[in-house]
């Protein structure tokens, strides 16, 4: 019989240290090779397990485990950091997916300059076709103001910077709603393209008719070659979201849905810095129209070069110069749903992201209900103890867009003659929010066993729930002040909370140590719960406005009573929704930096290192 004899610890260095010591001087550089750093990390972990298993109280062994754990780190602290992910989601990410979806953005722009010629020629056809596009009011503006030799005066009418945020809010809202409207199999996106191509043509070609074209066209375009351009990437967007419903391919429909439509919000996400670009060019600089023509159509041409290498140069160029990278295929997204979410990891953004998508694919019919009967229950009691007239309750604002001053009329309490008792409707309707989605991330996360007293974790939640309703209670101004400072690092402490996962230092030290997750993460949420929200807002509530209309007899007060709670029922639960996706990300993304500040699962990891035998990566007994 053969017995295995194991080298003699002095043999086991000698052989192998010339090897560490390469591993030693890897560590140490700078730049390193991410497959290096891997093929280092299993060397090392093959080395440590034989010495733990025939030198476990020798030196080798603890150099070994702090050798293995330096590598494992190393591997961590490759990937990009937080401010280098923020870059290369402009230098690289949303070039890839540009490329990969060049073609909707092709489509997009065909059906825009299509629809740019309908319009001219429906003007040639019709020139009273130009009030019935654009206006009455519009054109008779437009025709006082050539009479009065400044054509372009519509643009100095208002203040700058008063006009600036207007444009800058209108642009996103169409831009939105375009991409939202793309839920329709690509269907609604369309529509809105082609109504605003054939609104600009009609536009363009007015001025061509009264001999003005070039004074036009060099103040028009000084903001409209980004605003425009921006406007046929949304459509772009919606077209990719749609075309994941239409077309499948191998995965199953809701799972290519899930991918294309997280493309589409990367795409239109990239359109929002050109919205603010366009509304401060819009707002200060074409006013000037006593600039030369020349100056004006050169910074025209130097608007529409970037817009042409950005889009479809670079992409082409990105994807040339570094073919082989894989980093941001979505196929984990489409499997993400029936996978179930590691939260022992270090996740970038984008896996964060995919993650609550896929607890909310999971959970969120349960999710919504909740939102639901907490909407109702507010409405309950907000419109029956209290002696004010339904209609005169809230004070909502009718444009979709201005759904953020809703939420705080729906929620606000300083200042506005409220009864004591309101606050605390507000307090209990945002404690039961927070109970009901961290509840139904545990029945997927599993982060605590439920043998705990029921009382106990509405206990923890007081404390979040309070900082939540003072967050809210102010003025549109202060609110959003406040929820842009502390909304993330209140919802990050609610999830902390009822975990037992920390307190409000170790909340604090996480959310503002790793600024550019928290407030990444937070943004892109935002944008996916407000376009959802924008969508609904936009389509559904005027079918049941519109309903409401044919079943009501005509008093006017009973149809605005009517208005009012319907509008504070929907307004709740879109903010109720919005709330359900910040909590769930910003949950999902304390666990990851946890694990990156602690590293327990690593240590866990190293520790158990030479517990099981690997033989071609297959654990054994």
């Amino acid at each position: 019989m053969t017995y295995f004899s194991p080298m003699r610890e002095t043999q086991f260095i000698s052989k192998n240290k010339d090897k560490w010591g390469q591993y030693e001087k890897a560590l140490e550089r700078e730049r390193q090779d991410p497959d290096l750093l891997s093929e280092l990390y299993i060397h090392a972990t093959d080395d440590l397990s034989y010495s733990r298993t025939f030198y476990p109280n020798r030196s080798v062994r603890v150099y070994l485990n702090g050798l293995a754990r330096r590598t494992f780190l190393k591997v961590y602290k490759g990937r990009r950091g937080e401010s280098s992910r923020f870059f290369s989601f402009w230098t690289d990410e949303l070039p890839r997916i540009l490329y990969k979806n060049r073609r909707a953005l092709t489509i997009s722009l065909v059906v825009f300059t299509v629809s740019m010629l309908i319009g001219v020629v429906s003007y040639l056809i019709d020139p009273e076709f130009a009030e019935l596009i654009l206006s009455e009011g519009y054109m008779e503006t437009t025709r006082a103001n050539i009479d009065r030799g400044d054509p372009m005066a519509i643009y100095k009418d208002r203040d700058a910077f008063g006009m600036f945020l207007y444009i800058t809010l209108n642009n996103i809202r169409v831009a939105l709603l375009t991409f939202a409207l793309g839920v329709f199999a690509g269907v609604g996106s369309l529509v809105l393209l082609i109504q605003n191509g054939v609104m600009l043509g009609v536009f363009q070609y007015y001025f061509l008719d009264q001999g003005l074209f070039w004074e036009s066209f060099s103040t028009i375009w000084i903001h409209g070659a980004i605003e425009i351009s921006s406007i046929i990437i949304a459509g772009a967007a919606g077209l990719v979201m749609g075309g994941g419903w239409l077309f499948p391919g191998t995965l199953s429909r809701a799972q290519s849905f899930a991918r294309s439509a997280r493309e589409g919000v990367k795409i239109i996400l990239g359109t929002i810095p050109l919205f603010i670009i366009a509304g401060f060019l819009e707002s200060y600089l074409t006013r000037h129209t006593e600039l030369p023509i020349a100056i004006r159509l050169l910074f025209i041409l130097l608007c529409f070069a970037f817009i042409i290498w950005y889009y479809y140069i670079y992409p082409r160029l990105v994807v040339r110069s570094r073919p082989q990278s894989r980093r941001y295929d979505d196929r984990r997204l489409a499997a993400g749903s029936t996978q179930p979410i590691q939260t022992n990891r270090i996740k970038m953004m984008g896996e964060i992201y995919s993650d609550t998508f896929s607890w909310l694919w999971k959970q969120g019919k349960r999710a919504i209900i909740g939102c639901l009967l907490i909407a109702t229950l507010y409405c309950f009691f907000a419109f029956n103890f209290t002696g004010a007239q339904p209609a005169y309750r809230f004070q909502f604002e009718s444009n979709s867009f201005l759904l953020f001053y809703n939420f705080v009329a729906l929620l606000s309490s300083w200042g506005m003659d409220r009864e004591p008792g309101f606050i605390l409707l507000v307090f209990g309707s945002l404690f039961a929010i927070q109970y009901v989605v961290y509840r139904l991330m545990n029945r997927e996360l599993k982060l605590h066993d439920g043998d705990e007293q029921w009382w106990q974790p509405l206990k923890r939640l007081i404390l979040p729930s309070a900082f939540l309703t003072i967050l809210v209670a102010f003025s549109a101004g202060w609110t959003a002040l406040l929820c842009f400072l502390f909304l993330p690092f209140v919802l990050t402490y609610g999830f902390v909370s009822y975990f037992q996962l920390g307190g409000i230092g170790k909340t604090v030290r996480y959310v503002y140590g790793h600024l550019v997750s928290a407030y990444s993460l937070s943004l892109l949420l935002l944008l996916l719960g407000f376009i959802i929200a924008l969508f609904f807002d936009s389509t559904v509530s005027q079918i049941i406005f519109n309903f409401l209309g044919w079943i009501i007899a005509p008093d006017i007060s009973a149809i605005d009573d009517y208005n009012n709670i319907i509008l504070a029922f929907l307004n709740w639960t879109y903010l109720g929704f919005i709330l359900i996706l910040l909590s769930a990300g910003l949950g999902l993304n304390f666990l990851s930096v946890k694990e990156q500040e602690e590293a327990f699962f690593l240590l866990e990891e190293i520790e158990n290192i030479g517990q099981e035998k690997r033989l071609r990566g297959l654990a054994v007994e």
